[in-house]
């Protein structure tokens, strides 16, 4: 071991062959009258094997079917311990090879590339030709730069099995998706205006404070009236308030995935996305992190002499939880009148098609008249 020209005086290399597991590196130094360290330097080295890039990476706006020109957003990460070389996303139809869509943003040696929500990459279905029935198997892989005798190390992410289906099809998937939201919405306000009844009895000061309630089996209510109630009737607001808050924000969500479904898909229209963007996710989102947490912080302890703020409060929530579930009322009859629409569409169709096929009946009859 020396020192090597070029290096500072500090400093000194060693060259190591390839190794597995670990190796014990001993340093001695021999000054010039041949004297040496008392105790060697002893260093130990480890060798780490490279690690494959790691893909986690997920569709934005897509579920479980597509239309043949949906537009698939992918996000997420793609990491890698020492440098990534590419990346790509592969699409194959059926049990056919997969098509390879590079992924362009991947730079030669860094070692994390982030697909954010707001620039995913994306995989266009339509310049492919799919057809509807096809079956579509998407997954992202990356490779890095590894250079030993192995090779360059390969990473997969999770696999999706896509169905192509008519945008008729879809649409009927995503209403149906509508109306269950909307049942689910109208059960959370039926709990909350439940607990609203509640506490209005306990304020009243009567026998029905909370009958048949939790912690009340023989239904009788409270019988020391009204200011015992409270406490336990306000406490209940506020946790009915609270489980309200956390449902609407999931619905919220489920609302704007339905509307980035129908935008990946081609299939959004301008009163489409004013209906489920503006009318219902926005405020139901509002809801969900602004009105129903103010109501069951307002309500959690509050003194008997609240009383009636805390229901006018709740009221006032009640009133703009009701009026957007009578927007979900309207896009579900919105739906029905559309479902109407192909109906009529359908029957036309089926005119013409009988229509022209009498017309070319005629046409060979007269032909072959002699």
């Amino acid at each position: 071991m020396r020192r090597r020209r070029g290096r500072p005086p500090d400093s000194i290399a060693a060259r190591v062959g390839p190794f597995d597991g670990e190796r014990t590196l001993v340093v001695r130094f021999t000054d010039v009258h041949g004297l040496d360290n008392r105790d060697p330097i002893a260093v130990i080295l480890t060798a780490i094997p490279d690690e494959p890039p790691r893909v986690a990476v997920r569709m934005r706006g897509i579920s479980t079917a597509v239309t043949p020109v949906a537009r698939i957003p992918l996000v997420g990460s793609i990491s890698d311990d020492h440098g990534l070389a590419s990346a790509a996303a592969n699409l194959a139809v059926g049990e056919g090879a997969a098509t390879a869509f590079p992924i362009g943003r991947i730079r030669a040696g860094a070692t994390v590339a982030e697909l954010g929500d707001d620039a995913p990459e994306v995989v266009a279905l339509e310049p492919l030709g799919v057809a509807v029935g096809s079956t579509l198997v998407l997954r992202v892989s990356a490779r890095d730069a590894c250079t030993l005798d192995g090779g360059a190390n390969e990473g997969m992410g999770d696999a999706w099995t896509l169905s192509v289906v008519s945008p008729e099809a879809l649409m009927a998937m995503l209403e149906a998706r509508e109306i269950l939201l909307r049942r689910r919405f109208e059960s959370v306000v039926a709990d909350l205006a439940l607990a609203r009844e509640r506490l209005a009895a306990a304020a009243a000061g009567g026998d029905a404070a909370a009958p048949g309630a939790d912690g009340d089996a023989d239904g009788e209510g409270d019988p020391d009236g009204g200011d015992a109630a409270w406490p336990l009737e306000a406490g209940r607001l506020a946790e009915s308030a609270s489980r309200a808050a956390g449902e609407t924000a999931d619905i919220a969500e489920a609302f704007r995935a339905i509307r980035a479904e129908l935008d990946n898909n081609a299939l959004l229209t301008s009163e489409l996305d004013t209906r489920l963007g503006t009318q219902i996710a926005a405020p139901l989102g509002t809801l969900a992190t602004g009105d129903l947490p103010a109501l069951a912080a307002a309500a959690r302890g509050a003194a008997p002499e609240a009383r009636e703020a805390i229901l006018r409060r709740t009221d006032e929530v009640l009133a703009r939880m009701r009026a957007v579930l009578d927007k979900m009322m309207e896009l579900e009859s919105y739906n029905e009148v559309i479902e109407i629409l192909r109906g009529v569409i359908r029957t036309q169709e089926e005119i013409r098609s009988e229509t022209l096929k009498r017309q070319r009946q005629r046409a060979k009859e007269v032909l072959e008249r002699p």
